[in-house]
């Protein structure tokens, strides 16, 4: 509806008689599908728009009742808007946004406006485009999107200044959590009406000045020496008071509350001289009031944000994982490190604690597993668990949420690998202590018999040239202390494995040094060796022997996996904070049962060895701060991985 077709001629829609109207409808549709998501047909709910009018044309903002049809002109009236911007209802038609004769959408009026359109009244408005208007425009439409409302100042087309109530309007859909913002509403009033009873009280006042000086003409005129004698009494007694209080007004006018009349006389005037004192007193208290409210407001909203700011920093910061479930075990919220560290997303709307850890059935069992008072009584438990042939351990507590409907908790997700690594580490190594200190003096007992016993027999063996049999059973003798002899040396070495003696090197030249050595023996074992090194790996503090004593550890046990033959693959990576080594084979892998157990002290499933070769490389590794990890799949080979850090 343009300007023209809403006025016919008058000058403001609230001196029109019949003018047109504006015949929209507002439809809600809604999508129908069946149960495999086959759209069906839609529903459609239409509204006529004279509903909608209905909501916002009798509010009168300054007013203590409701009114047939707001007076725009009075800058005290309301309308609404959708969540695009667009105005919906306003006692101008022509501000909606409607269809042009060619049945296209009219664009919004803008700062590029022909100025002919605009004096048409054929351009609506969108909130978004009416910054150049001014600039809060825009801002309301914002906020009311991110479902806030408030008060703000601002200018329309017309120049009128105007303090503005705005405030979101809400509705729900079918199985929804949290409301959708249909758009927003507006109470406008023109900043003047906070000074109309002043202003009214000195129309008032002129009035009955005019009025007064009106009805006494004809009397001056015929008695002048009268009026002229009354006149003199009036000015002194009347017109003077008046003036005042004139005065008075205006200085109300001007926003300064605290003014007040001075008159004592006991007529008329003195009367309305009382009741507007009493009146500039009330607006005053009115003023103080709304003041210490509003004062009242702002810090109110300061402490929640600061509460709430401080609440989502630790929420987000923290190192444990935390999810919030409602009554009925659907996931509310999740924070960042939750999300890290089970590898998944935050959810957009709320989802079931099954779906949302589908990829965690360990830690579902062990949740449901839990007993039904587990939240009163901040119940939590361990949960080991294996991801990509790592062993992980996660502790889980379910803990009471202080708000939220009955049965709400917080499921608290902690990745304890490091630490339970690190404890199972700190035990292996009091236990290799104990049973090095338990070598050394085994070692030593038997060390010194066993010299004896082979002094002697060499000295028999010498005795017997006549005796080739007793020669023979002696020398038998001699070999097998000599390998005894050996055995407590392993053990001496392993018990009193020194301190590594660090100094810049390069790990490359290990590598190759190492891998130069056991070349020659690939060959003959009919095993493929592939290496893949860098050209260059950063120099960082090394033992070079214990090294590769450790590295020659490994690839005479990935030969001796691999009787028949087969590849082995050699590679290694750089990285910011240090060097992975991957020594792979694809030979008769390990039991899943016995990886716990190789590090150990005096394991082994070849059949023959002391079982030192892979503990003493374990703790060459930890002495120069690295670690050790080992995967593998029997009949599929084995790969060990060696992290060392550059600050080793």
């Amino acid at each position: 509806v343009s300007k023209n077709e809403q006025l016919q001629g008058a000058d403001s829609p609230e001196e029109v008689v019949e003018g047109a109207r504006y015949e929209g409808v507002l439809r809600f549709v809604k999508t129908v599908r069946d149960d495999a998501g086959t759209l069906l047909g839609m529903v459609v709910l239409s509204l006529d728009h004279r509903h909608l009018m209905e909501f916002t044309q009798h509010i009168a903002p300054t007013e203590d009742r409701s009114v047939v049809f707001p007076l725009h002109d009075t800058g005290n009236y309301a309308f609404m808007f959708d969540n695009e911007g667009w105005i919906i209802t306003h006692p101008r038609y022509w501000n909606i946004r409607g269809f042009d004769r060619s049945g296209e959408l009219v664009p919004p009026y803008t700062a590029a406006s022909s100025p002919e359109l605009v004096e048409k009244g054929i351009i609506p408005i969108n909130l978004y485009y009416a910054g150049f208007v001014d600039p809060n425009y825009p801002a309301v439409a914002r906020a009311v999107l991110e479902g806030r409302g408030g008060v703000m100042d601002i200018t329309t087309e017309d120049g009128i200044k105007k303090i503005i109530a705005f405030a979101p309007i809400y509705y729900f859909g079918t199985g929804q959590g949290s409301p959708w913002i249909f758009g927003g509403i507006i109470i406008a009033t023109d900043v003047r009406q906070f000074h109309k009873p002043a202003i009214e009280t000195s129309r008032v006042i002129r009035q009955e000045i005019t009025d007064f000086v009106g009805s006494s003409w004809i009397v001056i005129v015929v008695t002048t020496v009268i009026v002229a004698f009354a006149a003199y009494r009036i000015s002194h007694s009347i017109t003077g008071p008046l003036l005042e209080l004139m005065a008075g007004t205006r200085e109300m006018a001007k926003g300064n509350l605290k003014t007040r009349v001075k008159i004592a006389s006991q007529d008329e005037v003195g009367d309305l001289a009382a009741s507007f004192n009493t009146m500039a007193r009330e607006l005053n208290d009115r003023r103080v009031r709304l003041l210490q409210t509003l004062k009242a407001l702002r810090r109110s909203r300061k402490e929640i944000l600061q509460e709430r700011n401080f609440t989502e920093t630790v929420f987000e910061n923290i190192e444990t994982g935390v999810l919030t479930l409602d009554g009925s075990q659907m996931v509310t919220t999740v924070n960042s490190p939750a999300c890290r560290i089970l590898g998944t997303e935050r959810p957009e709307m709320k989802t079931s604690l099954d779906v949302y850890l589908e990829d965690w059935p360990e830690i579902l069992q062990a949740v449901g597993q839990a007993p039904t008072d587990a939240v009163q009584e901040h119940w939590s438990a361990y949960v080991p668990l294996e991801r990509q042939g790592r062993g992980l351990t996660f502790r889980i507590a379910l803990l009471p949420l202080s708000y939220g409907d009955e049965g709400s908790c917080i499921l608290a997700v902690e990745d304890l690998t490091e630490r339970v690594n690190m404890r199972k580490q700190m035990e292996r190594m009091e236990r290799l202590a104990s049973l090095g200190r338990l070598a050394a003096g085994v070692a030593h007992e038997i060390r010194n018999p066993l010299t004896g016993v082979s002094l002697l027999l060499d000295d028999l063996h010498d005795r017997l040239l006549a005796n080739p049999g007793d020669r023979e059973l002696i020398q038998k003798a001699l070999e097998e202390i000599e390998r005894l002899e050996a055995l407590v040396g392993e053990l001496l070495n392993f018990a009193s494995l020194p301190q590594p003696r660090l100094k810049p090197g390069n790990l490359g030249d290990v590598l190759h040094e190492t891998l130069f050595l056991v070349r020659r023996q690939c060959h003959k074992c009919r095993v493929h060796l592939e290496e893949d090194l860098p050209e260059t790996i950063p120099t960082f503090e090394l033992d070079h022997d214990k090294l590769k004593q450790a590295f020659l550890n490994l690839f005479t046990n990935a030969l001796d996996a691999m009787p028949e033959g087969g590849n082995l693959l050699v590679s290694a990576e750089v990285f910011a904070d240090g060097v992975q080594v991957e020594i792979r084979d694809s030979g008769e892998g390990i039991p899943h049962d016995s990886i716990p157990l190789i590090f150990e002290p005096f394991y082994t499933s070849k059949g023959h060895g002391t079982g030192l070769g892979l503990s003493i490389t374990h703790a060459i590794i930890s002495n120069h701060g690295g670690r050790i990890e080992v995967s593998s799949r029997e009949g599929r080979g084995t790969s060990f991985l060696l992290w060392f850090p550059r600050s080793a």
